[in-house]
């Protein structure tokens, strides 16, 4: 259905430009209609930095927490500036490549920003004038409801001292937030930028800020954003605020990789503290493949083209579409560019609209901020709540990269906007899986659950309350219960169950019955008297001695503790697994000797530690040199060689007491 639109155009002259198809009007307009707002010169060089208003006087509006924030006006989330503090934020980029098909343009149905010579430093060069407002273009009242939304302008020094009144009018015709160009190249300032930041921060508006654009090379693209950056935080401009790249001068098409450069320009500003950056060109420069803006991503470009007759809602691809540079408001002169934000990061502090989601989060990192809003007013801090799960109700995903959570607790009460990688999401209003390791008993007679929708369990027995169970992991659910997931020591699952129904027992876990044999091999252990770490002996003073292990302890801090007995049923102590070598029998490990031995004595030699005989030392062997290649120390206290003649041939273990070293 056409609509009709208040066109100070002449029709005859608008069917003209559709009959030639050009893209030109002879203009029709009268001077007095095209004037900007303008001050003095002198006048305009007076305001510096220092004008502008603190940002503490524009006041946060409250921040509805029901369905209303689903819609555009709540959206906004109309914020305190009050706030400098750092944003915790996700560094990683949205500017990754969407692959897309090519956007096809019809640009013979309007005109390119390219066309305007917009650029202040032609001005001061004297190269070139700016053009005045088109005039090929429809001039466009605003609250005109035929046209395409309106929902933010943006300003530079041509539209003159725009005060606080005249703000405030806009923001009655709906306009919410507006974007101040800063700076230029390296060379050129705004100098009404101040007041008009300050001024329409004082009407209740959302500010943000645009550089407009000359860098061919990566030096040239890190200055312009260093220039950029440095003006805005002479004008105190929040770190909240979309920092613009203007790319779109038609000097400077196809002579460098623009898109590249404009990675880079932005990456530098984000290195310098601001983090919601941006990117403006016209269609020209995609149509004329000077820039792919799904290699920068569409929903971070703020796209240009002004239709000869703009109804409909076009290139909504991207995050925002500029459709006129001609808007006028009726209660005072001037005209102004309008834009469409379909991604409403310029209506609101970047975060865009709020979409319902309704899982849960349980919030996993303790150095996080809770936000009060997107000026990134602080409400509270992540370890507060930590291990808790709450509910997402609505999701943001701002413009610096990140996603943002809405959360509430069970009782409703909002808590405030979390990053997501300060959480773990899942559906389910258990919560996400926490570690927790502890040994526990249960207390009384019951059940557990098999799942997180309690209608499957299983008993707790009185058999059961005898035994010591394994605390393998925790959920602490919506409903605020903590939840243990419970195993028996062999590693079969027995459910969930309150926290509250258990009783923790010592981390060490229960002595389990052993009976083998390990020689302590390190000097640099500790021995100790009891699961307190309080010492008993060095492991040096039992260095090679063979002790027997009656009981094991399997602790929560992943180790295993042997609890240790001398020949004499004298308890050693605790010592940790690492510090002992476990034999298969009271003999002890193997130990390297490679020593010359003589026979002194008519000794047994054993086939085993079994004690059964291979053979006895004779006269004759005596006489003869043998090698003692290993040594076990018994757990008898006794040391046994493991002997071989001169011809490699085994004969047996022989007590140490029975031979003597030779050279």
């Amino acid at each position: 259905m056409s609509k009709k639109t208040n066109f100070l155009v002449s029709v005859s002259t608008f069917l003209t430009v559709l009959a030639l198809g050009t893209g030109t009007v002879l203009g029709t307009e009268t001077e007095s209609n095209k004037q900007p707002l303008t001050t003095d010169k002198k006048e305009e060089t007076s305001y510096s930095s220092s004008s502008i208003l603190d940002s503490s006087i524009v006041q946060s509006s409250s921040l509805e927490q029901s369905d209303s924030e689903l819609s555009s006006s709540s959206s906004l989330e109309a914020s305190s500036q009050e706030s400098s503090e750092e944003v915790q934020i996700s560094e990683e980029s949205k500017e990754e490549r969407q692959e897309e098909p090519e956007k096809i343009y019809d640009v013979q149905i309007g005109i390119d920003p390219s066309e305007r010579n917009r650029s202040d430093l032609k001005e001061q060069v004297g190269s070139l004038q700016r053009s005045t407002r088109s005039v090929s273009v429809a001039r466009i009242k605003a609250g005109d409801p035929s046209t395409p939304s309106q929902d933010f302008i943006d300003v530079s020094s041509h539209n003159g001292i725009i005060s606080v009144d005249q703000y405030k009018i806009m923001k009655s015709y709906g306009i919410t937030s507006v974007v101040v160009k800063l700076t230029e190249a390296t060379s050129y300032r705004n100098p009404l930028a101040a007041s008009q930041i300050a001024n329409a921060q004082a009407a209740g508006l959302v500010v943000h800020a645009y550089h407009y654009s000359w860098f061919t090379t990566e030096a040239q693209a890190k200055a312009e954003a260093e220039y950029f950056v440095k003006y805005a935080k002479e004008l105190k401009l929040p770190i909240s605020a979309l920092m613009v790249n203007d790319i779109e001068d038609n000097q400077i098409i196809g002579k460098a990789d623009h898109t590249k450069l404009s990675k880079v320009f932005v990456n530098r500003i984000k290195e310098l503290g601001y983090s919601n950056t941006h990117h403006y060109t016209g269609v020209r420069w995609v149509t004329e493949k000077a820039i792919d803006p799904a290699a920068l991503g569409y929903s971070n470009v703020w796209i240009a083209n002004y239709p000869y007759v703009p109804t409909d809602q076009k290139f909504t691809e991207y995050s925002a579409w500029q459709w006129s540079d001609n808007l006028y408001f009726p209660e005072f002169s001037g005209t102004f560019d309008m834009s469409s934000d379909y991604k409403r990061y310029f209506i609101g502090q970047g975060q865009g609209s709020a979409i319902k989601d309704n899982r849960y989060a349980t919030i996993t990192k303790d150095n996080y901020s809770l936000w009060q809003n997107f000026s990134w007013k602080k409400k509270g801090n992540s370890k507060d709540y930590l291990g808790q799960t709450f509910q997402i109700r609505y999701r943001y995903e701002h413009s610096n990269g990140s996603t943002y959570y809405s959360l509430y607790d069970q009782s409703g009460v909002w808590i405030g906007y979390l990053n997501s990688t300060g959480t773990k999401t899942v559906d389910g209003a258990q919560g996400a899986w926490q570690s927790k390791q502890k040994y526990v008993k249960f207390q009384a007679t019951g059940t557990v659950y098999r799942n997180f929708t309690f209608n499957s369990t299983a008993p707790v027995t009185a058999a059961m309350l005898k035994n010591t169970y394994k605390v393998t992991g925790k959920y602490h659910h919506f409903n605020g219960v903590v939840y243990d997931s419970v195993y028996d020591l062999k590693g079969k699952w027995i459910g969930y169950i309150e926290s509250s129904k258990l009783s923790a027992e010592g981390d060490q876990g229960p002595a389990i019955s052993d009976g083998r044999y390990a020689t302590i091999t390190s000097a640099n252990y500790s021995i100790w008297q009891n699961f307190s770490w309080k010492l008993r002996a060095p492991s040096s003073k039992y260095l090679h001695q063979t002790l027997k292990i009656k009981y094991r302890y399997e602790h929560l801090n992943g180790s295993v503790y042997f609890s240790l007995y001398d020949n004499k049923d004298n308890w050693v102590g605790y010592i940790n697994a690492n510090g002992m070598k476990v034999a298969s029998n009271a003999a002890g490990s193997t130990q390297s000797y490679h020593k010359k031995i003589k026979f002194t004595q008519n000794y047994p030699l054993w086939q085993n530690f079994s004690w059964k005989k291979k053979n006895t030392v004779t006269d004759a062997m005596k006489k003869e040199t043998y090698e003692a290649r290993y040594i076990y120390r018994h757990f008898n206290g006794s040391s046994y060689l493991s002997i071989y003649d001169k011809k490699g041939v085994w004969q047996g273990y022989i007590n140490q007491s029975a031979t003597r070293q030779v050279n």
